[in-house]
């Protein structure tokens, strides 16, 4: 887990390093990111917690007609955005599964290999990973469906590990994490002020894109480009 920051493309940031080996149980972890289908309909099973788990705006593929949620018309397989941190934890809770560990989803993005990007050592380009879009020319063409991009996939084959939407886990960001080399199931500081997101959205570059770079943001924000995906522990009764 990490990134070597000295290294020819001068990539990495501190918080990356130090590269160390992590030790994970076995869990299952979703192929898809959260369509906006999906989260409507479990919007509309928490009406009353609604304004916490999303802030519906035009650019976001959920919309509130009459009172209920829906995916927008044509957007049905595309992901969930402006999804807070709350949404994504509970969303994950009501389906009987849970945020991934951050350990979880670098693992399920770049497997044992030590990859770069999800699908490899190449640099990314549109037909592998959304990158370099800007909503403001291209609206919601700046993504894609969940389930499309095959030549982008992770190890794994799971889809959009890069790019689409940045993906909410489930631990505290702590610049200073990996120093701590605890080597079994890590799960992030006790407490902090931002969650970790991962995978780089659809306007990000490339350097954004690789399987270990590390954002965050608080939990209680609402940015355009914020989606996630669920995970499990292996054997775990899920919807």
């Amino acid at each position: 887990m990490g990134f070597a920051i000295e290294n020819d493309n001068e990539w990495g940031d501190m918080d990356e390093d130090p590269v160390h080996e992590v030790t994970l149980s076995a869990y299952w972890m979703d192929k898809y990111e959260v369509t906006s289908t999906d989260f409507a309909e479990f919007l509309n099973a928490h009406q009353d917690s609604a304004g916490r788990f999303i802030e519906i705006t035009p650019s976001v593929t959920v919309e509130l007609v009459e009172g209920k949620y829906k995916s927008r018309a044509g957007l049905e397989n595309f992901p969930a955005n402006r999804v807070s941190w709350y949404g994504a934890d509970a969303y994950c809770r009501w389906k009987g599964k849970r945020l991934p560990t951050e350990a979880e989803w670098e693992k399920a993005a770049r497997g044992t290999d030590q990859r770069i990007f999800p699908w490899g050592n190449e640099f990314p380009d549109n037909s592998r990973v959304t990158f370099r879009r800007k909503f403001t020319e291209l609206g919601f063409k700046v993504m894609e469906p969940v389930d499309s991009m095959s030549r982008g996939v992770s190890p794994y084959g799971i889809h959009h590990m890069a790019g689409n939407v940045w993906e909410w886990v489930a631990d505290w960001f702590g610049g200073g994490t990996y120093e701590d080399r605890e080597q079994k199931d890590p799960q992030g500081p006790e407490t902090g002020i931002s969650k970790v997101l991962r995978g780089g959205n659809w306007y990000y570059k490339a350097y954004y894109m690789r399987t270990t770079y590390r954002f965050n943001e608080r939990p209680d924000q609402f940015n355009i480009w914020q989606g996630f995906r669920c995970a499990a522990r292996r054997g775990a009764n899920v919807q």
